[in-house]
């Protein structure tokens, strides 16, 4: 599955492909109680954010991870290649 492909999923048919093949990569607090969650799924990430009711807030889908705006520790990323 590309990431065009998964774009074009409805809402429900995305948390079933996150749910079965997303691998979590990182998850955090946000802001005002919302959380925000980042998977590995195929070739591409996905970021949840849920707002402090739990309810999904946005879905993102991106080709690569970029380093100067996120929170990870790459070298914890190698395995994900």
């Amino acid at each position: 599955m590309t990431l065009s492909d998964y774009n074009h999923l409805s809402f429900n048919g995305k948390a079933s492909i996150l749910t079965r093949y997303g691998k979590l990569v990182e998850g955090h607090a946000a802001a005002q109680g919302e959380r925000i969650y980042t998977y590995s799924l195929f070739t591409f990430f996905v970021e949840v954010s849920y707002r402090f009711d739990k309810r999904v807030q946005y879905v993102r889908v991106t080709n690569q991870l970029d380093p100067s705006a996120s929170r990870f520790d790459y070298t914890h990323l190698i395995h994900l290649n």
